[in-house]
């Protein structure tokens, strides 16, 4: 993220960009991905929603408007972007493009056409930097915590036989928590890992025995309480 975010800046500065933040912000959004699978998602979603966000914007500032209907057109692409972004990033993006805009406009009007150009290119230049971040910047960080979850569910499986062995039964509620954790934690982490390009060293029937064993257990444990 770091590496990303600075190099877009810095590169947009160096470019003469206006508007150079802009290509730090996309880099930013494009990074913030669990693996590189997702990453390329938000690239995609990035860059077909600034697209459609551009012709929304240039419409708008084509018509110069006034001040007030320029503020209330604000608001609503606000009230949109909050409505749509928590359910599609790529719809929020649609909305929250112009608003960017039309918030740059309102400060200091300029011409519609060097805005949407800013934002074209600098948008461009912030995903394009942060997918090559995403695919060169390799890390062990996805394997690590596969490895890691897939130990803790072992552990937290083998506590649970143990406490259903002993009838240890004021335990339950404790041991049941625990192995829930570890087995959601598991699935998330394999599932983080096969989004990168080269995933976890582990033994999918290993991990799959692993995920059976803690859920079986976790319904043993229901049905004693």
């Amino acid at each position: 993220m770091t590496l990303g975010t600075g190099l877009a800046g810095g590169t947009a500065l160096l470019l003469g960009l206006g508007h150079g933040y802009w290509a730090a912000i996309s880099a930013a959004a494009v990074l913030h991905s669990v693996n590189v699978r997702t990453a390329a998602q938000r690239a995609v979603q990035r860059t077909l929603g600034t697209a459609a966000g551009l012709a929304l914007a240039l419409g708008v500032l084509a018509a110069r408007p006034d001040p007030v209907v320029l503020v209330l057109v604000i608001v609503l692409l606000e009230f949109l972007l909050e409505y749509v972004v928590a359910r599609n990033y790529g719809l929020g993006v649609v909305f929250l493009t112009p608003l960017a805009l039309l918030l740059s406009d309102l400060e200091d009007p300029s011409s519609a056409a060097a805005l949407v150009q800013d934002r074209a290119l600098s948008s461009a230049l912030g995903i394009v930097i942060a997918l090559g971040c995403a695919l060169l910047v390799v890390h062990d960080r996805a394997a690590v915590r596969a490895e890691r979850a897939l130990a803790a569910c072992t552990a937290a499986s083998g506590c649970a036989e143990r406490a259903l062995d002993s009838r240890s039964e004021p335990s339950f509620p404790v041991v049941q928590a625990r192995l829930a954790a570890a087995v959601v934690e598991l699935r998330e982490a394999d599932d983080a890992a096969a989004g990168e390009l080269w995933p976890a060293e582990i033994d999918p029937t290993e991990l799959a025995t692993a995920e059976q064993r803690a859920y079986l257990l976790l319904e043993r444990l229901v049905r004693r309480r």
